[in-house]
């Protein structure tokens, strides 16, 4: 007797964050928000920061496990 098995189909990532996309930093003592403006490949992005006293226009390289979108 024969048996298949059907391999259940992997979800499809979640979408990476592009130029232009506003982002929150996480684990951060305040809120702050920024815009990326370079994606640098390798989960690395710079991001111009809007808000926050220590970030607000400032840019800084993070990575993708340091901010996430906003919603």
């Amino acid at each position: 007797m024969e048996v298949l098995l059907m391999a259940k189909p992997k979800p499809p990532p979640p979408p990476q964050p592009r130029a232009g996309d506003v982002v929150v930093l996480r684990q951060s003592q305040e809120y702050v928000e920024g815009e990326i403006i370079t994606v640098l490949g390798g989960g690395r992005y710079r991001v111009k920061w809007e808000t926050g006293v220590d970030h607000r226009d400032r840019i800084t390289t993070v990575t993708a496990d340091e901010i996430r979108k906003k919603l």
